[in-house]
């Protein structure tokens, strides 16, 4: 199966500034990263050598001076420390992918300031065309749909979300 490749677009220098993703007002929350089959794939390892995940496949958060951050984030540097194989969300964020009872969504999440700042310009429309383009290819949809356990419904945080396209079904 073809690996889910993507451009980002957060530069890694304003990601690494920014104190937004990550970290959660629950221990339970639901904007955690949820691995599909094939980041449990990659994280097999990793997965079996400690308790990282909840019974649906969140990732487990530790509590540092008093917020719920990502067990793998390191909260010194703002570093990831499955950067290379972080799971599908991951990878996609700022973007969501959402399953609704009609359709899977892709959001940009109006959360990230990147996307505050960028999401009337240029910038902002070129990649939601690539993000077009990327998931209408027979291979990352074969991805997605390995992986359509992992897309939550987003639809309760619609003020959150500016909503972009629908996926044709997988």
């Amino acid at each position: 199966m073809t690996e889910l490749s993507l451009k980002q677009f957060v530069s890694s220098e304003a990601c690494l500034k920014c104190k937004g993703c990550c970290r959660y007002k629950e221990e339970s929350s639901v904007w955690r990263p949820k691995l599909g089959a094939v980041d449990q794939e990659a994280l097999a390892d990793l997965i079996t050598a400690g308790d990282f995940l909840d019974a649906q496949a969140y990732i487990k958060t530790i509590q540092v001076h008093g917020e719920h951050i990502c067990r793998f984030l390191d909260a010194s540097n703002n570093k990831c420390g499955i950067y290379i194989n972080r799971p599908l969300e991951c990878v996609l964020y700022p973007f969501i992918l959402s399953q609704t009872s009609d359709a899977v969504k892709v959001y940009a999440h109006l959360s990230c300031p990147y996307v505050q700042d960028h999401m009337s310009g240029t910038e902002f429309e070129t990649y939601v065309a690539y993000l077009k383009e990327l998931f209408s290819r027979k291979d990352i949809r074969e991805i997605l749909s390995v992986n359509k356990d992992m897309f939550h419904d987003y639809t309760s945080f619609a003020p959150e979300l500016l909503h972009l396209f629908d996926l044709a079904p997988l």
